[in-house]
């Protein structure tokens, strides 16, 4: 009598992404203006927003303004580099 292996309902566990949160941090070398014209071109802010973000830095020395999974953060996160802001990449909120 032959038997047969049950394979069952067993799932492949994909390797999960993580969500990258990138940190804008206060430097003396940028200004106001030059910080919100990077953070509205690369990362789509409006006016208020990018003012808001270059504000709560100043104020507080830091400030999320981006989260994404896996490549994309990267990618922004080496543009925001590219632009001379001072930013950080981490994998949990700070």
């Amino acid at each position: 009598m032959a038997t047969s292996k049950s394979t069952g309902n067993i799932k492949k566990r994909r390797p999960r992404r993580r969500r990258l949160h990138i940190y804008l941090l206060n430097d003396e070398f940028n200004s106001f203006e030059y910080v919100i014209k990077v953070l509205m071109s690369v990362l789509g802010h409006n006016v208020y927003q990018a003012e808001q973000c270059a504000m709560i830095t100043h104020e507080a020395g830091k400030c999320h303004i981006h989260s994404a999974l896996g490549t994309d953060a990267y990618l922004i996160y080496e543009v925001l580099l590219k632009n001379g802001l001072t930013v950080k990449l981490t994998h949990k909120k700070l």
